[in-house]
């Protein structure tokens, strides 16, 4: 049996007007967020990674130093409009062959590599009982976070998506799967000049 085939998507676009700074070229241990993030997520066995850009765009893709065949680059134009615009963009650029996709934040460079797998694995292990749309979402401190695996998403409206809610817009809509892990990094944004100072505390 040909195993469920899975896609990636990096949620890369927004404006970081709370850091006041482009956040995504922010450095912690000498590596660009953005890259941390790519790097964390081409560890683990996706088809293809779409990495979804908007603002700053050329600044940030001429920083990375990743080269890799499963990563497309994609420019959301309307990425001022919000985050759920940025996930549509995602979304138009998986085919057909990934019917199943992950949903990361480029702000989340702590999250641990077994949560990854352990979210991909429950996710597959559903899809082969379930033909009807669903979300496996990681739990940590009875707290929802990232990065969400969305279960045969081709069969999901998102006409009603708007604004700055990226998939949280339409959540209500499919079946929920909670996976608690231990793992606090599927919560922490660096969004504030204070959490990026509290990243390189921790990493240091």
């Amino acid at each position: 049996m040909v195993d469920h085939k899975v896609c990636a998507v990096i949620l890369a676009a927004g404006t970081s007007s709370r850091m006041g700074t482009t956040k995504q070229l922010l450095k912690i241990d000498g590596k660009i967020l953005l890259e941390r993030v790519l790097e964390q997520v081409l560890l683990h066995p996706f088809e293809k990674v779409v990495v979804v850009l908007g603002h700053q765009s050329k600044e940030i893709k001429e920083s990375m130093k990743i080269t890799s065949k499963k990563v497309s680059w994609i420019y959301n134009s309307n990425y001022r409009l919000g985050q759920s615009t940025s996930f549509l963009t995602g979304l138009e650029h998986i085919d057909s062959a990934c019917p199943s996709v992950v949903f990361f934040l480029s702000d989340q460079p702590f999250i641990k590599n077994a949560t990854v797998t352990n979210v991909i694995n429950e996710g597959r292990r559903r899809v082969k009982v379930n033909s009807a749309p669903f979300v496996v979402r990681p739990y940590y401190d009875q707290k929802p976070g990232h990065p969400i695996f969305w279960g045969n998403i081709k069969d999901v409206d998102f006409s009603r998506l708007t604004g700055d809610l990226g998939g949280r817009g339409i959540l209500s809509s499919v079946k929920k799967v909670k996976l608690i892990v231990n793992d606090a990094g599927i919560l922490f944004d660096i969004d504030t000049p204070e959490d990026y100072h509290r990243a390189l505390q921790e990493r240091g």
